[in-house]
């Protein structure tokens, strides 16, 4: 194995284990879906890390998480993603390529590359919200427009916020780490 090699795994391995920690954290509120820290460990993965190693890091984390209570609120993946929340979960493995994508795009300067991430990050958040909303609407046997009202409103703010820290500092630990 090559020292490139070695250390993709290596980053992947970090992410990974960043978004075991990240997805847990979660605030309860008075709707069905928590507060969590899952998408903004999942959008600066893929901001940080080229689009393979962002992508090998959840692969890892999704398998983890089959069978440890690693997902929002402890769950396990055999419980969560067959769930009302489980779009969101499965959602990671289209938005990790989006963001990468358009995060990567040609750059003239750093600001330029922070955009490009953050609106990387709005359409990563936007397939989420698609694809969980979806799931939600189908599992609970809600109306989409119920289900946006529940799963997306609350949570836009914070998202925003979310993805604007994953552009800033994903960019930056990408610098970095192309350093390395």
């Amino acid at each position: 194995m090559s020292h490139k090699q070695l250390t993709r795994m290596l980053r992947a391995a970090i992410f990974a284990a960043f978004l075991c920690l990240c997805s847990p954290l979660a605030i309860p509120l008075s709707g069905p879906i928590p507060f969590a820290l899952q998408i903004f460990a999942v959008m600066l993965c893929a901001v940080a890390l080229d689009w393979a190693s962002a992508q090998l890091s959840l692969l890892v984390y999704l398998g983890l998480g089959l069978f440890l209570p690693i997902f929002s609120g402890g769950n396990t993946g055999l419980s969560a993603i067959p769930g009302p929340t489980g779009g969101y979960i499965w959602s990671y493995l289209l938005m990790v390529p989006v963001i990468a994508l358009i995060r990567r795009l040609p750059a003239g300067n750093r600001r330029l590359e922070i955009l490009f991430a953050f609106l990387g990050c709005l359409a990563g958040m936007v397939l989420c919200y698609l694809c969980g909303t979806i799931q939600f609407s189908l599992v609970t046997n809600s109306d989409f427009a119920h289900s946006l009202s529940v799963c997306v409103a609350p949570f836009v703010g914070f998202d925003l916020m979310k993805a604007a820290a994953a552009a800033v500092l994903g960019v930056e630990l990408g610098h970095i780490l192309s350093k390395t």
